[in-house]
């Protein structure tokens, strides 16, 4: 069919043309879809991510409960190894104090002078000692607190008491002392 256009062409409808839009205004579109793409792998990563963590949580509890009644087992035997090493630790000082003590007495034997007898030897605590007896002199007492001070298992040598008193119608000197027994330094000097 032919057409004909009467019209002036003032009036004659104008040619349509297809124009394709201009690059600038796709641009925000482009930015969009990008940052909608990045957004969606990051997501999908955080997401695997988050996977692989439950998975290794999950083989981490698996593990734990399996092993639990060894942890157990294993700290109860610390425990029972922790009261063993302070029993052992009891017994190590006893056994020292043991040796100690017998160096202790004889050296109070040796300060001891002829004519005094001991009536009465205590621990009063720690490394604190009282000791009575009774002597026909108060020289011979004096003799026996130089002894004890001299000694280098004795410190602090104290008279508490030294009072006349009669035994079986013998007049004697009795006496009270208190001192500290001192651990000499190295166990080779008392064989501990």
């Amino acid at each position: 069919m032919i057409r004909i256009n009467l019209l002036p062409r003032e009036d004659a409808p104008a040619k349509r043309s297809l124009k394709l839009p201009e690059l600038s205004s796709f641009a925000p579109l482009v930015l969009i879809v990008i940052a909608v793409g990045v957004l969606a792998t990051l997501g999908l990563y955080q997401t695997q991510k988050i996977a692989n963590l439950d998975d290794a949580i999950a083989t981490a509890e698996a593990e734990s409960r399996r092993l639990a009644p060894e942890i157990a087992k294993i700290k109860r035997l610390d425990q029972q190894r922790s009261s063993l090493n302070q029993r052992l630790e009891v017994i190590s000082a006893l056994d020292r104090d043991r040796y100690f003590r017998v160096h202790l007495l004889d050296e109070l034997n040796r300060a001891l002078p002829e004519h005094m007898w001991l009536t009465r030897w205590e621990e009063q605590g720690g490394d604190r000692y009282a000791l009575e007896g009774v002597t026909f002199s108060n020289f011979l007492v004096s003799d026996l607190l130089q002894n004890l001070d001299r000694s280098p298992y004795f410190t602090g040598v104290d008279l508490q008491v030294a009072e006349r008193g009669k035994i079986e119608d013998v007049i004697v000197i009795k006496f009270r002392i208190q001192t500290s027994a001192v651990r000499p330094s190295g166990d080779a000097v008392y064989g501990g």
